[in-house]
C-alpha cells in the first residue's frame, strides 16, 4: 500500500491552503445574504431603483439581496452605518447626491464622502418635476414665480432630501422668490403633503410625479432637464419658460463601505452592469424617468468628487449650513 511521505502531506496541505484565500477572496462571494441600504422611506424614487436591482442581483448570486430603508438625518443614518459596515461586499448602499452635499450642507456628518465609500457604478440620473397642489392659483411656471412674489414667504416647499432642497434652494434664487422649506423625510411623505395641500409646491424625479400629474393629484409646471422628456413633451423646461439657466437632475449609484477590495467592487460592478442591461430593468427605470447610463468604479468616483466642488460652491454661495 502506497504511503504518503511526510514531505507529500506537508506539500498536499501547502496546495489545500494556498488555495482558501482566493475562494473566500471572491470566488465564493457573496458567501451570504447582502444588505442593499438606502436612506429613504418606501415608496420614493430610490426605494424603486433598489428594489429593480436586488430583484436581478439576487437571481445571479443565488443569495438574497435584501433591501433596508433607514431614512433619517437626510440619507446620513444609512450612510453612517454603510461607512462602518465590515467591508467585505456584504453590504452596499444605494448612493445618491447627498453623499457628496451632506458634508457641505451640515456642520457635523458621520462619515467621509471619499474615504468611507468605494463608488461601484452609476445606474443613471433623472430630471425632477416641479410640481404644485392643484387648488394653487397657477397654471404654468410664470405664474407661480408671480403669485409666490406676491405672496412671499407664504408659501411652503417639501423637501424631501438635500438633493432636492438645494435644488429648490436653487430655483428660490434664480426665480427671486422665496418659498418656505418643510421638510420630510422622503419623497414618500412629501408627495401626501403636496396632495393634501399642506406644501404648496414639491421639487421631484419626474417618474415619481408624472402619473400623480396625469391622475390630476398635482400639476406639473415645469420639468428642470436641458430639454423636454420623451415621456412627457408637453411640459416645458424651467428654461424655456421662466427660470433661463436653471437645469438639475438627481443621480444614483451603488457604493460599498470604502476597503472593500478591489476584485469584489468590479464583480458588482459587471453585475450592475449586466442588470441594467436587461430589457426589463430598463423598462422599469424607464418608467421613473432614469435612462441607464452604468460606469466603471473610477469613473463613478472621479463623477462624485466633481459632485462634491460643484455643490460646496453651491452652498456657500446661498449661505444655507445646517446644523
Amino acid at each position: 500500500m502506497f504511503k504518503p511521505t511526510g514531505f507529500l502531506i506537508v506539500a498536499a496541505a501547502s496546495l489545500l491552503f494556498a488555495t482558501l484565500p482566493t475562494v473566500a477572496q471572491g470566488q465564493t462571494y457573496p458567501a451570504r445574504p447582502v444588505r442593499l441600504l438606502l436612506g429613504f422611506p418606501a415608496g420614493g424614487p430610490t426605494d424603486v431603483i433598489a428594489r429593480v436591482l436586488a430583484q436581478r442581483l439576487s437571481g445571479y448570486w443565488g443569495q438574497p439581496v435584501v433591501v433596508e430603508n433607514r431614512p433619517g438625518a437626510d440619507a446620513s443614518i444609512a450612510m453612517e452605518i454603510v461607512a462602518k459596515a465590515v467591508p467585505d461586499g456584504h453590504t452596499l448602499y444605494m448612493v445618491q447626491p447627498g453623499i457628496a452635499i451632506n458634508p457641505a450642507l451640515y456642520k457635523k456628518v458621520p462619515f467621509d464622502p471619499i474615504r468611507d465609500f468605494a463608488p461601484i457604478t452609476l445606474i443613471g440620473d433623472v430630471p425632477n418635476l416641479v410640481a404644485i397642489n392643484p387648488a394653487v392659483a397657477a397654471a404654468s411656471l410664470p405664474e407661480f414665480i408671480a403669485l409666490a412674489k406676491a405672496k412671499k414667504g407664504q408659501l411652503f416647499y417639501g423637501a424631501t432630501s438635500s438633493p432636492t432642497m438645494l435644488a429648490t434652494e436653487l430655483f428660490n434664487t434664480m426665480a427671486g422668490i422665496r418659498v418656505v422649506r418643510v421638510n420630510f423625510k422622503g419623497a414618500a411623505p412629501a408627495i401626501t403633503a403636496l396632495i393634501s395641500g399642506e406644501v404648496q409646491v414639491l421639487l421631484s424625479g419626474i417618474g415619481t410625479l408624472l402619473p400623480l400629474a396625469k391622475a390630476g393629484k398635482v400639476r406639473a409646471i415645469a420639468i428642470t432637464s436641458a430639454k423636454r422628456s420623451v415621456l412627457a413633451p408637453e411640459i416645458a423646461t424651467a428654461d424655456e419658460n421662466g427660470v433661463p439657466g436653471y437645469i438639475t437632475s438627481t443621480w444614483y449609484g451603488v457604493a460599498a463601505p470604502g476597503a472593500t477590495p478591489r476584485r469584489i467592487i468590479d464583480r458588482v460592478n459587471s453585475d450592475v452592469r449586466k442588470a441594467l442591461g436587461e430589457p426589463e430593468v430598463k423598462a422599469r427605470l424607464l418608467d421613473q424617468g432614469i435612462e441607464p447610463t452604468p460606469n466603471t468604479p473610477d469613473q463613478f468616483a472621479a463623477m462624485i468628487r466633481a459632485e462634491i466642488a460643484k455643490w460646496a460652491k453651491v452652498v456657500k454661495d446661498s449661505g444655507l449650513t445646517i446644523e
